[in-house]
Parts: C-alpha cells; structure tokens; sequence
C-alpha cells in the first residue's frame, strides 16, 4: 500500500489509497499550496523527543483534476471554493493543538481547552499520513459537493519540514 523511502532522516512516503477512482480520467491539473499552518501535536506512542508536544507549520500542496472545466469561465475550481477549502485547513491546523483520540492524557488536553489554554483538535492519529488523509477527505467533499462531482483531488503533498514529506494520491497502486 505504501513505498516509504528513507534517506539521511528524510522521511519521504507515497501512499496510494485503495478507494481509488476507477475510470476518471482528468484532462486538466490545477496544483495549490496551503501554507501558515503552524500547530502543535505530539505522537504520545512514540519514543523519544516526538513524545512531547511540539509544532511545526505545515504546508499542504494539493492537486485538483477534472475531465473538463467549468462551462463559461474555463476554471478548474473558482475563488470561492478555494477560500473555503483554505479555511477548512486553518479551522484544523492554524495555531491548533492535535491530539490522538487514544492518547492517555487525553482528559488532561480537553480540560486545557476547557480553560481556554489551548486550540484543541482531536484526531484518530496526529501523524503525518493520517494528517494528510484528513485533508484529502475534508478537501474532496469539499469540491465534490462544489462542483458536483466534476472536480476530484488527485495527489495531496503534506510537509511539516523539509524531512518529513508525505504524498498522498487517488491513483491505484501498480
């Protein structure tokens, strides 16, 4: 399902997704970055320093696809749905702390937002790949329903350093 390469701590992973489109064959690419996401997470099941909390500023560059573009402006996507695909992101990772659903201290982060401490999202993993399969599904039912269906995400590339970069794409496997 995953190739994971690893190379002098540059961790680069291509995930393919198994409920791929079948059939879809795009014609026109529209690529756009999201950036000045910065927030805070920890991997509490991991060893060593990505225990603690820590943040980075994140950065998701995601591919639009389509067979055909809209019927009188030419566009992939207009303005007005990429503003809300933009605030989709900063609603999950701008100046946020993500938390796993199972991480044992759980109770501990919840009563920290209570207090207006911190910008609390709960996850199912706060890792990287699950981060970019949450935009992937959050980016793709937002276009879906926009363009009824007529546009697509097609590659999701999540970084949160210049080490730590997963691409995520609507291709199957070969």
């Amino acid at each position: 399902m995953s190739e994971i390469a690893v190379a002098e701590g540059v961790r680069i992973a291509t995930v393919h997704r198994a409920d791929a489109p079948i059939g879809r064959t795009a014609r026109f690419h529209l690529r756009k970055r999201f950036g000045d996401l910065p927030c805070c997470h920890r991997s509490w099941s991991r060893q060593g320093k990505r225990f603690f909390l820590h943040g980075y500023e994140r950065m998701f560059e995601i591919e639009f696809a389509c067979a055909e573009t809209e019927p009188g402006t030419g566009l992939v996507l207009d303005t007005h749905c990429l503003k809300d695909v933009r605030a989709a992101l900063r609603r999950q990772f701008d100046h946020t702390t993500l938390i796993a659903a199972d991480d044992p201290q759980l109770d501990l982060f919840q009563m920290l937002a209570d207090q207006g401490v911190i910008d609390l999202r709960i996850m199912d993993s706060t890792g990287m790949e699950a981060c970019a399969a949450w935009v992937f599904d959050t980016v793709e039912r937002i276009v879906g329903k926009a363009t009824a269906g007529r546009v697509w995400v097609s590659r999701i590339e999540a970084r949160e350093n210049r080490n730590n970069v997963i691409t995520l794409t609507a291709e199957p496997a070969d």
